[in-house]
């Protein structure tokens, strides 16, 4: 029997192959969690909740005119509702189960907007995307493996563009945010991997088997970052004692502390995430404990 053979991609179809449009894209955002922005559509699921509580607030209304007209029924089984469950779900006569079926019905309304509210919230508290992210899938749709522009439908410029990029929608989400980690790495990860990139720095590394293109993993570029970082942690406490063991004239060493202090500071607020008062008070310290340094050496 022979193969039957089609002209549609099989599933290992490479990402350069793949149809531009929703597919390419859909393939760009798969590879990267963080590029995978999408709307929050935040107007139209609050206005959702909205119609939903206004609907509960009547049906709540007309349950309580039910309960209190049952309560005051001549018939005995009808006033026992409110206060026996057994009753209200048995009823005696098909006309009594009005109170019940309103129960079943607020029921089944109250799980949906429960539920839905917990999915707002949880849509509220996901991360905006970072504009290296935005940047990007701007740049990407109008790139070369993009068509370019070849989205024409009204999604096609909820990213911004490159000539506009503000002109994006405001209630963008990203499945999966970047690592809050400090300024230097975020510089790193995002401009200066552009700046490598323009300067020619992917001529150094192969397309990946697998996506088809050039990637730098953040983890790869993060451990490279904290490596610096150790290192300079590393030199700077030390050589801040070499220098002011080298210098003889009181005022210079005092410039020197005053110098190197400046340079914690700016260390701190560049290769960690500290907060303002962390900073202070590691500045603070190593002034302490350079003058600690400087009187002993004065003692001498």
């Amino acid at each position: 029997m022979a193969n039957k053979s089609s002209g549609a991609p099989s599933n290992t179809t490479p990402p350069q192959d793949l149809i531009p449009g929703y597919p390419r894209l859909g393939e760009r955002m798969g590879s990267a969690p963080e590029m995978a922005i999408f709307r929050r559509f935040g107007t139209l699921n609050a206005q959702m909740l909205l119609y939903m509580q206004s609907e509960l607030i009547h049906l709540e209304n007309e349950l309580r005119e039910l309960e209190w007209e049952d309560s005051r029924s001549d018939q005995p089984y009808r006033s026992k509702y409110s206060r026996d469950c057994f009753f209200l779900h048995n009823p005696k006569t098909p006309g009594d189960d009005r109170q019940l079926k309103l129960v079943m019905e607020i029921k089944a309304k109250l799980k949906e907007y429960n539920k839905t509210l917990k999915l707002q919230s949880f849509l509220t508290s996901m991360p905006e995307p970072s504009n290296c992210d935005l940047e990007h899938i701007q740049c990407y749709m109008e790139s070369r493996d993009m068509g370019p522009l070849i989205m024409t439908g009204p999604d096609a410029d909820i990213w911004g563009s490159v000539a506009v990029p503000e002109s994006r929608v405001p209630d963008l989400i990203a499945l999966q945010a970047r690592h809050s980690e400090d300024p230097f790495s975020r510089w790193v990860t995002g401009t200066g991997m552009k700046i490598f990139f323009r300067c020619g720095g992917h001529r150094w590394r192969k397309p990946s088997p697998v996506h088809g293109r050039i990637i730098y993993l953040n983890n790869k570029l993060l451990r490279i970052t904290y490596w610096i970082t150790s290192i300079i942690a590393s030199i700077l406490p030390v050589s801040s004692i070499v220098i002011l063991y080298c210098v003889k004239s009181m005022l210079a060493r005092l410039a020197i502390i005053a110098g190197f202090n400046i340079i914690v500071s700016l260390c701190l607020l560049s290769f960690t995430d500290a907060k303002r008062s962390e900073a202070f008070a590691v500045t603070a310290a190593y002034v302490s404990d350079s003058l600690f340094l400087l009187e002993k050496t004065l003692k001498r």
